[in-house]
């Protein structure tokens, strides 16, 4: 006795189905850098004003409380800081480095982007002497793109 094509066809589509659950990505734990951290809300890279009306924008904004991620990153990498230390963590947590200011080569950056919509993404700045040693460092968690 021959299957009816209804059978086939649910048997593909279970097929189909198994499949997909096998290689979809599972949802991944966020780095321990950032474990705890809320949302700071979208900030921008410490990158100098292209034009006259974002700077302008920059000093109607004022001053915002530090972001959570940057204090951390600060207590745990200080000031004067070997910069390698804060690369290595930052690779060994799965950030990637990016170009956070296409007008300041000076500005290193690294970012962690949350594969699921449960974590928020992390963004790292930090610029260094002619030492490799940390002048400048923060960081935000954000849910916002």
């Amino acid at each position: 006795m021959k299957p009816s094509r209804f059978a086939s066809a649910l048997v593909l589509v279970l097929a189909a189905c198994a499949a997909l659950w096998f290689f979809w990505p599972r949802s991944s734990a966020p780095p321990a850098l950032i474990e705890g951290l809320s949302d700071d809300g979208l900030r921008g890279a410490p990158c100098p004003a292209r034009s006259l009306y974002e700077q302008d924008a920059r000093r109607k904004q004022g001053v915002r409380p530090p972001a959570q991620l940057g204090e951390r990153l600060r207590g745990k990498f200080p000031l004067g800081a070997d910069a390698s230390a804060l690369a290595t963590e930052l690779a060994a947590e799965n950030f990637e480095r990016f170009v956070p200011c296409p007008n300041d080569e000076s500005v290193f950056g690294a970012r962690w982007l949350s594969p699921n919509w449960g974590h928020g993404d992390a963004y790292v700045y930090w610029r260094t002497d002619d030492n490799n040693r940390l002048i400048f460092l923060d960081g935000h968690v954000s849910r916002t793109n």
